[in-house]
């Protein structure tokens, strides 16, 4: 009986110390900081590669130009001093959760098109609705063979520089993201499209209208049926 009681007592004591190291060894290892970090739409790479320099995530430049358009704008939480991979493959979990929610595939051959559509909405129409419109628009032009000429591709082109003015000599970069100079959509996308964007490029809306821009003081989105009344919106929107 001795022996029995010697033997539970020297088991509890064991379990005790154990239990006692285990705590201190928990509470003696200070966990790894963590951070929370926004992504807002239409940021490009070099965008979220400062952020996430500036916030202790990474060093600046580590995501790739290759990336650009699937880092889908969210609010991430991630460890300081994380790796690239790490850091990248939250990113693109998180991209294929978000394009699988509204409803695309992204093995589907026709998703990099997609993305580089939402990317230039993202960068040119403010409103759900008037993406629609204005991805009817653009996706009309493709198939007719007409240039896009969206101004956000020349932006893009002209970073870190500001965007405006849009010049003649602009227009004339010879770049395959040139959309004024060049048929087609760019090759990539021009930043990071939202939800709304990658939405309005999947279902874009039949509409009467070849043309628009943006009111400068509004943001609203002018559209028109004739270069003729583009033209006409463009002096009493754009030339004031």
């Amino acid at each position: 009986m001795r022996r029995l009681i010697f033997a539970l007592g020297l088991i509890l004591l064991i379990t005790g110390a154990f239990f006692v190291w285990r705590l201190i060894r928990y509470y003696s290892i200070p966990e790894t900081p963590r951070t929370t970090v926004i992504i807002f739409e239409g940021w490009t790479v070099d965008d979220v590669n400062r952020q996430l320099r500036d916030v202790g995530v990474l060093t600046d430049g580590e995501l790739g130009d290759e990336l650009e358009g699937y880092l889908f704008p969210d609010t991430y939480e991630f460890f300081l001093d994380s790796t690239v991979e790490v850091v990248q493959k939250r990113f693109l979990d998180n991209f294929e959760e978000q394009v699988r929610k509204i409803g695309l595939d992204v093995n589907h051959k026709d998703l990099k098109e997609t993305i580089i559509m939402a990317s230039l909405l993202e960068k040119e129409v403010r409103d759900l609705k008037e993406k629609r419109i204005a991805s009817g628009i653009l996706w009309k032009r493709l198939e007719n063979e007409m240039p896009l000429q969206v101004d956000a591709t020349i932006c893009y082109l002209k970073l870190p520089k500001d965007c405006l003015p849009i010049t003649g000599s602009d227009k004339k970069i010879d770049s395959k993201y040139n959309t004024y100079l060049y048929r087609g959509l760019p090759p990539g996308p021009i930043g990071n499209p939202g939800a709304d964007s990658i939405l309005a490029a999947t279902r874009p809306a039949t509409s009467p209208y070849w043309y628009y821009l943006s009111n400068q003081v509004t943001g609203e989105t002018v559209f028109a049926k004739t270069l003729d009344e583009h033209n006409r919106n463009i002096v009493k929107y754009l030339n004031e």
